[in-house]
């Protein structure tokens, strides 16, 4: 399965994805929507695709002119196929593969403080073990930074998501079966996010 890089310096690119991997690569809709939105925030920034998967936004965030990406990808296959992607795409200067479990990960750069700029994380839907790895991942970003997490949207929620009861939670967009929410810490940390979707 190819993968289209919709935007930036990469756009119409592809990079490969096994078939058969056993994940779910972001859709393009949602890639393309999400990628708008950070994108006065990306160049320059030093970002994360936790729980990797095909990499298809890390290599969006890359378009984009983030100055460097760590793809955290447990998988020995998928994060070979990453490598093989960021050396086709002519970017494997500005990719570092780390292949961990992503609570180690975590673990491990838990006492690091703010790492990164972006961190976009996409765990397996329904997993509410890593889902509930959120705040440990939103204290490696730095103090404007932003964690911008995937998961799939529940039914009864509306088109105007309500943030209240969720630290640092800054926005939710909803799109068909997904939900994106965005993590900033610090005074006008959304002041780049747009209006509705």
């Amino acid at each position: 399965m190819k993968l289209r890089i919709i935007s930036g310096a990469l756009k119409g690119r592809y990079i490969t994805v096994d078939d058969g991997i056993g994940f779910r690569p972001t859709v393009e809709r949602v890639r393309e929507s999400v990628a708008e939105m950070l994108k006065r925030r990306l160049r320059g920034a030093v970002a994360a695709d936790v729980c990797a998967g095909s990499g298809a936004f890390g290599f969006e965030m890359l378009s984009r002119y983030a100055a460097r990406v760590d793809f955290i990808e447990a998988d020995k296959r998928a994060a070979s196929r990453l490598g093989e992607n960021a050396r086709a795409l002519g970017v494997e200067g500005r990719v570092r593969i780390v292949r961990e479990d992503v609570k180690k990960f975590v673990d491990g750069a838990s006492g690091l403080g703010g790492v990164y700029d972006i961190i976009f994380y996409d765990p397996p839907y329904g997993d509410a073990e890593l889902s509930g790895l959120t705040p440990k991942l939103f204290g490696l970003v730095k103090p404007r930074g932003l964690l911008v997490y995937e998961r799939r949207r529940l039914p009864a929620e509306r088109k105007n998501a309500d943030t209240a009861g969720k630290a640092d939670l800054v926005d939710v967009r909803l799109y068909s079966d997904t939900a994106v929410e965005f993590y900033g810490g610090g005074e006008d940390a959304d002041s780049d996010l747009p209006g509705d979707v």
